[in-house]
């Protein structure tokens, strides 16, 4: 997902150029290793510029680790310094499923790294039952409160309920986010 352009912007003037190729990404990498000492991956400078046309969000070390080369201790401070002013952060267009709208009954099968695959029934008021889980702590007849259901955002239920017991929250797909959301009856 490409950066705002003032953020570019900023990034640009620090590294002293434009940043149009994929060539341009490699000598940025290198300089903000160099200036950070910390290592960032190439394609997601690539991503951030635009150069590969997929659709992740930079991650929250991401932007620390940007944050940390123009200067800021990390995302948040960089953010408190520029204010309201600056525009740093991104808007994208998320895959997600309309749970409030979603009808009872309808079945809804989401994926994530590594191997991980749950199907699940929705009961309404955002509460689905799990029919199926492979690889992961949810098992068959679990009842879970899911809020929002987006792909590349991680699972969030806040509420687990086995046996008739709540035994609490739980956060799945935390590297990487879902990666697939699929309905059917």
């Amino acid at each position: 997902m490409p950066i705002s352009k003032e953020l570019r912007k900023m990034i640009e003037t620090e590294f002293g150029r434009e940043i149009k190729y994929s060539g341009d990404c490699e000598a940025l990498k290198q300089a903000i290793e160099d200036k950070t000492h910390i290592v960032i991956g190439l394609n997601t400078l690539r991503r951030m510029f635009g150069l590969i046309n997929e659709t992740a969000i930079p991650r929250g070390t991401t932007m620390d680790i940007i944050a940390r080369y123009l200067g800021y201790k990390d995302k948040k401070e960089m953010e408190r310094l520029l204010g309201d002013a600056s525009d740093i952060s991104m808007f994208s267009d998320v895959e997600e499923l309309d749970i409030e709208h979603l009808a009872e009954g309808t079945m809804v099968q989401i994926a994530y790294d590594p191997k991980r695959l749950i199907i699940m029934t929705y009961m309404g008021d955002f509460h689905f039952i799990i029919n199926e889980s492979q690889n992961c702590k949810l098992i068959q007849g679990d009842k879970i409160r899911v809020t929002q259901l987006a792909k590349g955002f991680e699972l969030y239920a806040t509420d687990v309920i086995r046996n008739g017991e709540n035994i609490g929250q739980y956060h799945a797909a935390k590297d990487g986010g879902l990666t697939m959301i699929e309905t059917f009856s």
